[in-house]
């Protein structure tokens, strides 16, 4: 008997990790990059006092969303495009502007998402090459360039990496790309820098109606499971992408708890220095224990241990996770050598940190006291 054959194969590329943490007393996620900071003000209650309508559909054009976030950062609700999550979009971005035989670029190591989705398609994801210390390199950017590039994503900061790249560069990349190509800027995790350089984002997409912007309420706002996010283009553009995203895509509480969310600047200024200052206590822990930093921008740590064997950081994550913690290591992303370690609160930091003191002498060859 004939089966239906995928035009995929069963076996794809996927941001989802499973990890066996059996056994342990409890579970600390520091491998997804959420927020421990919890949800924005307000946010809780006022899903709670939406869900009686829960039976009814939400309004598919999310305008009171669109027009919370357009008063908040003095947008055009018009120009605004909300999906579930900004990887929705990025995924609509694909669908509408390339297809299969055609080439979508982006920097190496950058957001597994962006391979992803010219997977899907069956166009050709291709990566230009890297500065020294995870850097993008827009020259290079711009080099890779060819007749069959329709998109470029570029993150920013970027995941896995959490490097940055300065926004006159940006600008540049804008600048100099030829204008029939899309460059969609994804700042998923612009909420953990200076919010001028989000400001400078959008204007960059208004002097470029090829530019799309991408962001999301599953980071610093907390949001995660609500699944929410937006993008900000042209007129022309977000018609394009309302025609290809989901009818309802944005479910009825993740628009409330969006709405509400994107009002409160104050507890995102809150998580921002908050995570800044973890951010920096866990990079200068593990430097002591002899890890190597790529400096982050965003809410997680990206290291690895110089020396250590191979397969040690795949290894070290399942031990760890066996013992209830959970990071990431990223041979997905082509560098199994370096681990991603989310940020969060100082107590499970310091408990997650002894496991890997233990990991990483024994690396060394160590031999440890007893109780050291």
């Amino acid at each position: 008997m004939s089966l239906p054959v995928p035009y995929l194969s069963a076996r794809t590329l996927t941001v989802v990790k499973k990890i066996d943490t059996s056994g342990a007393p409890r579970v600390v996620n520091l491998g997804l990059n959420e927020s421990w900071l919890g949800a924005a003000p307000g946010v809780v209650e006022a899903i709670r006092e939406a869900a009686p309508q829960v039976y009814r559909y939400a309004d598919p054009g999310c305008g009171t969303m669109r027009a919370a976030i357009g008063r908040q950062f003095n947008l055009d609700p018009a120009r605004i495009v909300c999906g579930n999550g900004s990887e929705e979009l990025l995924d609509a971005v694909g669908r509408v502007y390339a297809r299969a035989g055609d080439e979508i670029l982006f920097p190496a190591y950058s957001f597994l998402q962006f391979a992803i989705v010219a997977y899907r398609l069956g166009a050709k994801a291709v990566e230009a090459p890297l500065g020294p210390q995870f850097s993008v390199d827009v020259d290079a950017l711009l080099a890779a360039v060819t007749p069959a590039t329709r998109v470029i994503f570029l993150a920013n900061p970027n995941n896995p990496t959490g490097s940055v790249v300065p926004m006159d560069e940006v600008a540049r990349l804008a600048r100099e790309l030829p204008s029939h190509i899309v460059l969609v800027l994804d700042a998923a995790y612009a909420e953990y820098v200076d919010p001028a350089e989000a400001v400078a984002t959008f204007e960059i997409a208004d002097r470029h109606p090829n530019v799309i912007v991408t962001r999301t309420f599953s980071k610093a706002y907390g949001l995660a499971s609500a699944r929410a996010g937006w993008a900000y283009a042209h007129p022309e553009v977000v018609a394009a992408l309302n025609n290809v995203r989901g009818i309802g895509n944005v479910n009825g509480l993740a628009q409330v708890a969006a709405t509400v969310a994107v009002g409160e600047q104050d507890f995102i200024q809150h998580v921002r220095a908050r995570t800044a200052e973890e951010r920096d206590y866990l990079e200068g822990q593990l430097r002591t224990l002899g890890f190597e930093i790529s400096p982050s921008a965003a809410n997680f740590a990206f290291v690895r241990l110089p020396g250590a064997s191979e397969g040690w950081a795949q290894a070290t994550v399942a031990r760890l996770a066996k013992q209830g913690f959970i990071i990431r290591s990223n041979e997905d992303y082509g560098l199994p050598e370096w681990l991603r370690i989310s940020i969060a609160d100082r107590a499970d930091l310091d408990e997650m940190l002894a496991l890997l003191r233990v990991e990483a002498r024994a690396a060394n060859g160590e031999q440890l006291a007893a109780g050291a």
